[in-house]
């Protein structure tokens, strides 16, 4: 399915956390309507979502999920896992696939279960996978995933990686642009910096 809004959007699960990175262009058809826009979003202490699409429906679907958040936590008296908010996300947007949120998204975190990264479409299919990329921007994004990606990666080095697939998608996409945004998950939290 093609968007009238472009990104690029990739994750990285590593030894010791995971990565995902993004533009910050938001635009619509050829129309830039911001070079600062926010594609990725802290939902707990320990879990990132990243998501490419309509800038409204990533929008609404966090707010949606930081309020069920909250609602599992109170309900489990525990925090959630990277898989149950990644499960709860999957069956947001498969109740909605009749009238779907137009969105592609990206979750990873750090639980008691290690490091995880999970792909989900606008069906709700969540895959668990060791890298992934999103938006318009994937095929050059994906062509350094493949090419760099390699078992054992550090979040170190998966940052650097992360960063050159998002520079590609940026340089081979026209709905892909502005700022990289860098968001690490490890044991000790999430770390986050951009580069322009």
């Amino acid at each position: 399915m093609s968007f009238p809004t472009g990104a690029t959007v990739v994750g990285i699960k590593c030894n010791d956390g995971v990565v995902v990175a993004t533009d910050s262009l938001i635009t619509w058809g050829t129309f830039v309507l911001t070079e600062k826009g926010v594609k990725a979003f802290k939902l707990t202490d320990s879990i990132v979502l990243a998501s490419a699409g309509l800038t409204s429906d990533y929008q609404i679907l966090v707010n949606r999920l930081q309020a069920q958040i909250k609602l599992y936590e109170l309900n489990q008296k525990k925090s959630i896992s990277v898989k149950a908010l990644a499960k709860m996300l999957a069956n947001t947007l498969y109740s909605r696939r009749m009238a779907p949120l137009y969105v592609q998204s990206i979750v990873v975190g750090v639980d008691s279960d290690g490091p995880q990264l999970f792909s989900l479409d606008m069906g709700g299919s969540l895959i668990p996978d060791q890298f992934t990329a999103t938006g318009t921007g994937t095929a050059p994004a994906y062509g350094v995933l493949e090419d760099s990606y390699k078992p054992g990666i550090t979040v170190k080095e998966a940052e650097e990686v992360a960063i050159n697939a998002v520079r590609a998608g940026i340089a081979r996409d026209a709905q892909s642009g502005g700022d990289i945004c860098v968001m690490s998950v490890t044991e000790s939290g999430i770390s986050e910096r951009t580069i322009s």
